[in-house]
């Protein structure tokens, strides 16, 4: 799944350029690794403001969401979305059809499993651009409370996704973010898409656009933090003969 993520860790006019968007007067914060589960704001750009950047909450909170409480537990429920439930699920179906966003990274992190260990992996694009998630969108009200949040569309994996991302207790089996090539991103947001069409988009990014290598411990004792240090390469010698040329 997609839980871990690296965003606006470049400057502003990147962003404007990279995706033809103004990123406007929002607070500009380097996230060099956010965990979904603290459902930080991460930046999109949706299908009503295609020339806007926003900041959206991670973890889809669906408008019919009557109270509070059950918006904070649903809402650790959504951060993903599996590509083959997208037009079934009560939380999903309408924002996949009519509300669907672009969720703006620079990389992602997944954790691959050996010997009851895990080891955490960071992936970015081998070109070095920052990347489009597909997204799914919904704003909920409650009150004077009005929430803009995002779910990241997850889809069966590339061959070097199905090996990292090998978790023995997954029972859906292993998963990837499905990655828009830029060339389809306008496409994405395209309010006309039929359900059809929009399912026939979704699939995995092929692996020889994309690099990654072990980083730092991104959970216990030993987390460094949202600091630049967490990108870059770490070294795990127990996996060193499984690793090819990471580094």
């Amino acid at each position: 799944m997609c839980y871990d993520v690296a965003y606006l860790t470049r400057k502003i006019e990147y962003y404007e350029k990279r995706f033809g968007a103004s990123y406007g007067d929002i607070p500009f914060a380097p996230m060099y690794h956010s965990n979904g589960f603290d459902h930080m704001d991460i930046p999109v750009i949706t299908n009503e403001e295609p020339l806007l950047i926003q900041l959206f909450s991670w973890g889809l909170i669906p408008a019919w969401v009557k109270d509070r409480e059950k918006a904070t537990k649903i809402q650790n429920s959504t951060l993903n979305a599996r590509d083959n439930t997208l037009f079934e699920k009560p939380s999903f179906k309408k924002a996949a059809a009519s509300q669907r966003c672009l969720v703006l990274v620079d990389g992602f992190y997944d954790h691959h499993w050996k010997d009851k260990q895990s080891y955490p992996f960071y992936i970015q694009q081998k070109n070095g651009a920052s990347m489009a998630l597909g997204g799914i969108w919904e704003t909920w009200r409650y009150g004077e409370i009005v929430r803009n949040t995002v779910s990241i569309i997850t889809t069966g994996p590339n061959p070097r996704m199905a090996w990292i991302h090998n978790r023995p207790k997954a029972s859906e089996g292993p998963r990837m973010p499905f990655i828009l090539e830029e060339v389809s991103e306008k496409m994405w947001l395209d309010p006309t898409l039929s359900p059809p069409e929009v399912s026939a988009m979704i699939g995995p990014y092929p692996e020889e656009l994309l690099k990654d290598h072990t980083v730092d411990r991104l959970r216990g004792k030993s987390y460094v933090g949202n600091v630049p240090g967490i990108m870059e390469p770490h070294n795990y010698p127990e996996l060193t003969t499984q690793q090819g040329n990471l580094f």
